[in-house]
């Protein structure tokens, strides 16, 4: 049996990057994923995906996003794919809040250009939006949309090109260390494909990681979330990309929305707050009258004419850690497996930084970035400190 370097369990956009990542690194690598990316079954779809850099989540993801801004350039050039486009995005909040106070916090330490706008200075430059007198506004310029499809066929193709041998529609469906006494004991993965053995193994498996790492009981919560697209009910052009940004929009604690201005598909929008628990593998995915109806509520208050026609509407799945922040960490008794996957609904613009912290954690178990907020350790102390 051949014995890889690394084997990667997962080829959404943490997966493809991190196979990428490590055959550029001269690694053997072999990946798995059960259905064919791009797919619609998890988390890396819907057609675009947001980047920012004034991160109101925490400033210590700025220098991690700016990485990507980098590797999704190199992408770009290596591939001849365009992947991003610059729309700039704008916070709308209240000062005591989290989104605008938050996003002012990143970019004043990290020195993010940035203009802070009152409501009707958001009124004034963007006519379809309708702020009230208690909000006020953060833009940042160089935000944007990702194009998901053409960013994993990207990492997938570069992954190929650099001979990781990627396996499609093949499901791991158990693993384990050949010697169970030996910490960094090869691994042994079965599909229905057959055998597969690799000296190291990364999980990247979003919505089903923890499946895959039952024992471990970490608390990962995943949930149903809906995208809908509109074509707005007037003067289209103001809603076009270049003439409107990307925005997120908070109303009160933990409730907030995002919109994508119309790139070619409509208006984008969705409620960016899990919803209950749901199995991955068994789950609702038909949208229904109240998903749009909900999705419609929130565009009445935020940016009433682009609620026209519903042009489609899909669900996805977010993988939420309790405090929101990633996971991405060597696994706490095996030192030659790296688990990162639960971004809990804001991880694919970071996707080639994430891919390059995976391989360098695989590699040489550290990596050049901070990954000290995204740590294994705090969501098992968590767990134990749940009633």
């Amino acid at each position: 049996m051949k014995v890889y370097d690394v084997a990667v369990v997962g080829l959404g956009a943490m997966g493809s990057a991190a196979a990428w990542q490590l055959a550029l690194r001269g690694q053997s690598v072999i990946g798995f994923d059960q259905f064919h990316p791009p797919h619609s079954m998890g988390s890396s779809h819907g057609d675009t995906r947001a980047i920012r850099e004034a991160y109101y989540e925490d400033p210590s993801y700025v220098p991690f996003v700016r990485r990507a801004y980098e590797l999704w350039a190199e992408l770009e050039a290596e591939t001849g794919r365009e992947l991003l486009r610059t729309t700039g995005a704008l916070m709308v909040g209240r000062e005591d809040g989290l989104l605008v106070p938050g996003s002012r916090a990143s970019a004043e330490r990290h020195g993010i250009a940035h203009e802070a706008l009152s409501a009707a200075e958001i009124r004034r430059r963007w006519p379809v939006l309708t702020p009230g007198e208690e909000m006020s506004g953060l833009l940042e310029q160089r935000a944007g949309l990702l194009e998901i499809g053409e960013c994993l066929n990207a990492q997938l193709g570069l992954a190929g090109k650099l001979g990781a041998e990627l396996h499609f529609d093949e499901a791991v469906g158990t693993w384990r260390p050949v010697d169970a006494d030996d910490a960094e004991s090869p691994i042994r993965l079965e599909t229905a494909g057959g055998s597969y053995q690799a000296q190291r193994m990364v999980l990247t498996a979003g919505a089903w990681t923890s499946g895959l790492v039952r024992k471990l009981g970490a608390p990962l919560h995943v949930s149903r979330q809906v995208m809908a697209w509109f074509a707005p009910r007037e003067d289209g052009e103001a809603y076009r990309a270049g003439a409107l940004p990307i925005w997120m929009w908070e109303r009160g604690r933990q409730d907030f929305a995002w919109a994508f201005p119309d790139a070619g598909a409509g208006v984008k929008a969705g409620h960016h707050l899990p919803g209950a628990a749901v199995d991955p593998s068994n789950y609702d995915r038909e949208v229904h009258a109240e998903d749009e109806e909900h999705v419609r509520e929130w565009l009445a208050g935020t940016m009433p004419g682009a609620a026209g026609e519903l042009l489609k509407a899909e669900t996805c799945l977010y993988t939420n850690t309790p405090d929101a922040h990633f996971l991405i960490d060597l696994h706490p008794k095996r030192s030659n497996i790296v688990l990162a996957c639960p971004c809990s609904g804001h991880g694919f613009k970071f996707a080639p930084a994430i891919g390059e912290a995976i391989a360098e954690l695989s590699t040489a178990r550290q990596s050049r970035h901070d990954l000290s907020l995204f740590g294994i350790g705090r969501l098992l102390e968590q767990r134990a400190a749940a009633p």
